[in-house]
């Protein structure tokens, strides 16, 4: 069995379930949005150290004793029965949830593509861009900050209209995209105290590179933003900014295959500018990105890539996880929902 943990509404769940299933393979769908009222758990002890795990769903119920790999894929906050009315009783509730859930998910015997823990270290954009420069990749000056001082100073150091800033999650309803720091802005910094806010230096460059590593594969798009009315962020145009296959040159590959193994990931979207002196910039990887639009818009096979490396995940992943000696060091931490990240 594969378990797919993911929901409804992501556009990329039914195609690998689908592809899966032609393969013949039994698959489970867990929707951590379903939880605890529609989603039962089993965690039973009796004979041996081993305890047995089950799920209920929809009053059916499931043996995970025999799931081989599963997909962590953009889960849902639970849903508690609406007839809990206490706020202290739901914060207690949701925190039960969680940690049941949770243990769950770590006593799984299963290759993950990714494991829940590392993913969510993996995504913590300050992390990644010390990962990223110790697995040798360049990437723009950088201060995180709520501090209005200090977000001055580092406005101060750049020439105008250099200086860019964008959030840390992309929320469903407070989207926001990548923003060129302009002047009625800079006499409104003190609001930054509110919450922290990502500042880094502009990166010149016409075009982009979307890379989507799956296991060993690396498939590169690159995408024209220049070539759009808002060539900071081409999320604005994904359906109409040129886009074509690309390639990587050999060091910068190696860079992205050497952050992955640090970051403990197997699947990753991962975002470069190539600078008009050619060398590439890292700006983030996404451990949960979309790839639909690069399939249709590039042509990359990524669902098959998924699809293989969910079937046969044995073939990378120890690999991988063998990479990541601070996810090691942090394996006992529990991994908290995060609201899903866009593109």
């Amino acid at each position: 069995m594969i378990l797919l943990e993911s929901h409804p509404g992501d556009d990329h769940l039914e195609p690998v379930r689908a592809g899966l299933e032609r393969a013949g393979h039994e698959v489970l769908v867990l929707d951590s949005g379903r939880y605890p009222v529609a989603t039962g758990l089993e965690i039973a002890y009796d004979e041996g150290p081993v305890p047995h795990l089950g799920l209920t769903i929809d009053g059916a119920g499931y043996d995970l004793d025999h799931v081989t790999s599963a997909w962590w894929r953009r889960p849902q906050p639970y849903a508690l029965d609406e007839a809990l009315t206490d706020p202290t009783a739901r914060a207690f509730a949701l925190g039960e949830c969680d940690e049941g859930l949770s243990g769950l998910r770590a006593l799984l015997d299963v290759q993950w593509m990714n494991d829940p823990v590392r993913d969510g270290i993996a995504a913590r954009k300050p992390y990644q861009l010390r990962e990223a420069r110790l697995a040798g990749l360049v990437t723009p000056r950088t201060l995180v900050t709520n501090d209005p001082e200090l977000a001055r100073e580092f406005a101060a150091s750049l020439a105008p209209g250099r200086t860019v800033y964008k959030s840390f999650l992309a929320q469903e309803g407070a989207w926001r995209e990548t923003r060129v720091l302009t002047q009625d802005e800079l006499d409104r910094l003190d609001a930054v105290r509110h919450a922290p806010v990502i500042f880094q230096e502009y990166v010149p460059g016409d075009v982009d590179l979307r890379v989507t590593v799956v296991g060993q594969q690396v498939f590169v798009a690159a995408i024209r933003s220049v070539d759009t009315a808002y060539a900071l962020d081409f999320r604005l145009e994904l359906e109409t900014v040129p886009m074509a296959p690309a390639t990587l040159p050999q060091p910068v590959e190696a860079a992205v295959r050497r952050l992955m193994g640090r970051l403990g990931l197997v699947y990753g979207a991962i975002d470069l500018r190539v600078r008009p002196d050619g060398e590439h910039v890292f700006f983030e990887v996404n451990p949960s990105g979309q790839w639909d639009f690069v399939e249709r818009r590039a042509g990359l096979p990524v669902t098959a890539a998924v699809i293989e490396q969910l079937a046969a995940p044995d073939r990378t992943w120890r690999g991988l996880a063998a990479g990541c000696t601070t996810c090691e060091q942090n394996g006992s931490q529990t991994s908290r929902l995060t609201p899903a990240r866009s593109a």
